[in-house]
């Protein structure tokens, strides 16, 4: 698994960094928090070596939530 360049990119006063969760597929997600919507991001840091999701590619959003965790339709 390659790290993604992008967690840099997002590295703002806008975002704050919240945590990493492994997916079943070997996937790893981060979870950001943003300011001022008080919203939480969803992406993808790096991409396990036999996944079998054409949508996870690094640095792709894959959920936007609000705080009490209700998921939004992008």
């Amino acid at each position: 698994m390659r790290p993604s360049n992008e967690i840099r990119l997002r590295q703002s006063p806008h975002y704050t960094f919240d945590g990493l969760h492994a997916l079943p597929c070997g996937c790893v997600a981060a979870v950001y928090k943003t300011s001022p919507l008080d919203l939480e991001l969803v992406s993808l840091e790096a991409r396990g070596p036999h996944c079998v999701f054409a949508q996870h590619q690094m640095g792709r959003l894959l959920g936007l939530a609000a705080p009490d965790g209700e998921r939004m339709s992008r």
